[in-house]
């Protein structure tokens, strides 16, 4: 496990020093999830061995002054999060097993529910009322972000004449 968070954040640290710095928020995690995706075929998942327990691993990533937080995350068993609220911005990549998302409409106070099959992800933003099912043998990717506005647009400059 710890060679494909190795890998994976490697190529986190590269494809985000390639986005435009403007681009942040759920917008960055979209693109980022669409390069992740795309070169998944880097990620060595055939030595992965079965764990015998859940393990989480962990680690902060920073790049151009993008605090990401990413966990991987392998369930042996079945595991049920419910009535979660997201406290950041949060791309979610099922890597393997099909992981069941139900994600609260606030208007109609009712659930919205979809599957994510192997090799597909989804960007959910702060704020978000979701319930997750994380099937056995499931292995999930999870990577946050604050929705930072950084203000790198030139600012003007006010001249005097004198």
């Amino acid at each position: 496990m710890d060679i494909i968070l190795k890998e994976i954040v490697t190529i986190i640290k590269e494809e985000t020093e390639k986005i435009n710095k403007k681009i942040y928020g759920t917008t960055f995690l979209e693109i980022l999830k669409e390069k992740i995706l795309n070169r998944q075929d880097q990620i060595i998942f055939k030595n992965m061995q079965m764990q015998n327990s859940n393990v989480d691993l962990e680690e902060v990533i920073n790049v151009l002054e993008k605090n990401l937080i990413f966990k991987l995350s392998f369930y042996k068993n079945p595991k049920s999060i419910l009535k979660f609220k997201l406290q950041k911005n949060l791309l979610l990549i099922a890597f393997k097993e099909l992981v069941n998302i139900d994600i609260l409409n606030h208007n109609t106070q009712n659930y919205i529910n979809f599957s994510l099959k192997p090799i597909m992800g989804v960007t959910l933003s702060k704020g978000t009322v979701c319930n997750f099912n994380f099937p056995k043998n499931s292995l999930i990717m999870q990577l946050q972000s604050d929705d930072f506005d950084f203000n790198i647009e030139k600012k003007k400059i006010k001249q005097y004449n004198i």
